[in-house]
């Protein structure tokens, strides 16, 4: 609206004026000018929906023009200044409705207007149409002349990967202005600002207004549809969020997990001084074929971790395209990779198929009269490369510092009460294979060592075996049968080979060793258990067990919290809350 505040009289007569919030000094004759360019302009869209905004977005655009006209030197705008502004912002006439030929001859005579707009540089704005959070990358798209989905994706990617993408996003956030005038939004996407533009920009948004109306006032107006209609809008807006959110963990975890995956197929790292290839062929051996296992890898798991990441970045952006291709691309290279992993994974468990167990008794002559010492004679030395890792609840290490590798593991010493009156230790080695034949000679190689040192016996801390032979449920037990009255010394050093001793007084294994012992008919009894450890242990037993030993010349029944357990010379037989566990001992091989 111009608004005429004063007037001076000099050589020609100028007036000050209001023009858009902005005050102008202009010479009579050009203000007339101005003024019937603004009526015809009030003239020209008087019927027009949304007038009152087309009039305010030129006059502001006629402003803005007209400032750039004035500076220091220059305070009062001429005539020359006016048409200068009227030639880029175009007149009413030449955007009236005539035939198409018409149009065109009449923009093609707007040279000045199209050179200005040729050097016009576009600004940056925050685009809140087409905005997801703040309208920042749909602002820099139309900047750019891309799709914002781009923008978008190198966002995530700076957040992912470099942690700096949500910082840079709210700082352009703050730092770039919203373009909410028409002339804002025509510049942020580089079109002419002038009364076509203008005028065909607001009716669009005027139209596309009237139609969300027309819509929502086509709906049933009744109480029920309106709070319906709200409860759902609400939810829906809470859904877009929490999915947003679930997507965006769907891409981090997807991300994260897949450089995992990277990580394993590039041998990327070790484990405890072995790297991942030798740690895989610790269990599945070196002829194992590792690129077809990792190939395998990558298809089986790789691939959903993508289409995980895929889903997830269509969470985030609202992206409701779907490719049939990929999802079956990706669906059918999974199913392959899985048969590969599943072909693999049985070729390793079959070479657990059958087990095999190789009992040999020691040449020992101990005496009754003697106390029987148990000591352990540590044969491993622990490597800088050494892994150590626990499997199915035993201690395990691999030596990585002699070629070729050697595993080691614990025996497990037992002491049972024997048939005779004789002290008897047998050594047995368990190890399985696809055949029998193949686990047997696996546990022929498993090397261990007992021996007799007058009435001390002497046990390896570890078993060993080559790598070559693989883990395949390798086994040791020591077993020591003791006469009735026999008295036994366990040593410290043998604290962590016992292994489930049954004694009348309910010590745990760990708490025996350091004593001295008595085979009895009902078990190993203390000799040198203190009055409080034996007080201590009766009052555990009577808050949470009771024990029952049977012996029989042809078998030995153990009874307590963890079940039952008979010995005998044909058969061992464990019951408890695992289950039934029956072990044939006339099949076993001996060696």
């Amino acid at each position: 609206m111009v608004q005429k505040h004063k007037t001076i009289e000099t050589m020609n007569k100028t007036l000050t004026i209001n023009l858009a919030g902005l005050v102008f000094n202009i010479e009579e004759n050009a203000y007339q000018i101005l003024k019937d360019y603004l009526a015809a302009i009030k003239n020209q869209f008087k019927d027009e929906e949304g007038c009152e905004e087309i009039v305010a977005d030129i006059e502001a655009r006629l402003a803005e023009l007209l400032k750039a006209k004035t500076n220091a030197d220059k305070q009062v705008l001429v005539d020359e200044d006016i048409h200068s502004a009227i030639n880029i912002m175009g007149k009413p006439s030449d955007f009236e409705d005539t035939t198409s030929d018409e149009k065109q001859a009449g923009a093609a005579s707007g040279n000045q207007k199209n050179n200005y707009y040729k050097s016009k540089t576009r600004r940056v704005f925050r685009d809140g149409d087409n905005k997801v959070l703040g309208g920042v990358c749909s602002g820099i798209a139309s900047y750019f002349d891309t799709d914002p989905l781009w923008i978008r994706l190198a966002l995530v990617v700076l957040f992912f990967g470099f942690g700096s993408g949500f910082i840079l996003y709210i700082i352009l956030w703050i730092i770039i202005p919203e373009a909410k005038t028409t002339a804002e939004k025509l510049e942020m996407r580089g079109d002419p600002i002038d009364i076509n533009t203008i005028s065909q920009t607001i009716k669009e948004e005027a139209e596309q207004f009237k139609n969300r109306v027309q819509d929502f006032g086509n709906r049933n107006q009744s109480v029920g549809n309106k709070i319906g209609n709200l409860i759902y809008t609400i939810f829906k807006g809470i859904f877009k969020v929490i999915s947003k959110i679930v997507g965006g963990l769907f891409v981090l975890f997807g991300i994260l997990f897949f450089v995992m995956l990277l990580l394993v197929v590039l041998n990327v790292g070790k484990i405890e001084g072995l790297t991942i290839n030798e740690f895989i062929h610790a269990f599945t051996g070196e002829n194992f074929s590792m690129f077809w296992f990792k190939t395998a890898l990558v298809m089986c798991i790789g691939v959903p971790l993508c289409m995980f990441i895929y889903k997830g970045m269509k969470l985030v952006f609202g992206i409701k395209t779907s490719y049939r291709w990929l999802n079956l691309s990706a669906g059918v290279v999974w199913l392959v990779g899985l048969v590969m992993c599943l072909y693999l994974s049985l070729t390793i468990l079959n070479d657990f198929s059958d087990e095999v167990q190789l009992k040999r008794q020691m040449d020992v002559r101990f005496t009754n009269s003697d106390t029987l010492i148990v000591k352990a004679d540590n044969n491993y030395k622990k490597g800088d490369t050494d892994l150590e890792f626990p499997i199915a609840g035993e201690h395990w290490i691999v030596n990585d510092t002699k070629q070729p590798s050697i595993w080691w593991g614990r025996p497990r010493v037992k002491i049972i009460t024997s048939e005779n009156d004789s002290v008897s230790v047998f050594v047995v080695k368990t190890a399985a294979g696809k055949q029998k034949t193949e686990a047997s000679l696996r546990a022929k190689n498993i090397n261990y060592n007992a021996a007799q040192q007058d009435s001390v016996l002497l046990l390896n801390t570890n078993f060993s075996f080559s790598i070559a032979d693989k883990y395949r449920g390798q086994e040791v037990e020591v077993l020591i049968k003791l006469p009735k009255n026999k008295i036994i010394y366990l040593d410290n050093s043998v604290k962590k080979l016992l292994y489930d001793i049954e004694n009348v007084n309910g010590i745990f294994d760990n708490d025996m060793v350091g004593k001295y012992w008595m085979m009895t008919a009902n078990g190993l009894t203390c000799l040198s258990c203190t009055k409080e450890e034996l007080m201590n242990n009766n009052k555990d037993d009577d808050d949470t067990e009771h024990i029952i030993n049977i012996n029989d010349s042809n078998a030995t029944v153990h009874i307590d919290k963890h079940g039952v357990e008979v010995n005998s010379k044909d058969a061992h037989v464990q019951i408890s809350s695992e289950g039934i566990k029956v072990e044939d001992n006339t099949k076993k091989e001996t060696k």
